[in-house]
């Protein structure tokens, strides 16, 4: 492996972590509304699924019994059916992709190696970063 040597000056290598610390705190606070969107976008996919196994382009191709039911209280009413559905790939809408959960200590933990190397950055007169400087924040990045 060769080994690759770069300049970095030291305000661009802080800019580049307050965008990736705004980034974070950004994803943490509109973390609960991206959830809702998701879950809307998902249902809006189901939809769209029972609306092409209703219309006729899916084939039930297997049929059995639930074994357990939602209703307890209805179980004599209601009779829960899993079904296996085969519908041509070119008909089925594309699925949202999922949210990642960003945990509380993620963020947390983050923010505050971010803030750190910022702090300690900006205390230095060195106009570019080492190497190890460097290394120890892309992660970051």
């Amino acid at each position: 492996m060769s080994k690759l040597a770069v300049k970095i000056k030291t305000a661009t290598l802080i800019k580049a972590l307050e965008t990736a610390l705004a980034e974070r705190e950004k994803r943490w606070t509109n973390q609960e509304k991206a959830k809702a969107d998701y879950e809307k976008e998902m249902e809006a996919h189901n939809q769209a699924i029972l609306k092409l196994v209703k219309s006729g382009k899916g084939k039930i191709t297997e049929a059995c019994e639930s074994w357990s039911s939602r209703h307890e209280k209805d179980k004599k009413k209601i009779k829960e059916f899993n079904v296996t559905v085969e519908i041509p790939k070119n008909l089925v809408p594309e699925q949202p992709k999922e949210v990642t959960e960003y945990r509380e200590y993620e963020y947390k933990n983050e923010t505050q190696e971010i803030s750190s190397s910022i702090r300690v950055l900006k205390m230095t007169d060195q106009e570019y970063v080492s190497a190890s400087t460097y290394k120890s924040v892309t992660q970051y990045l």
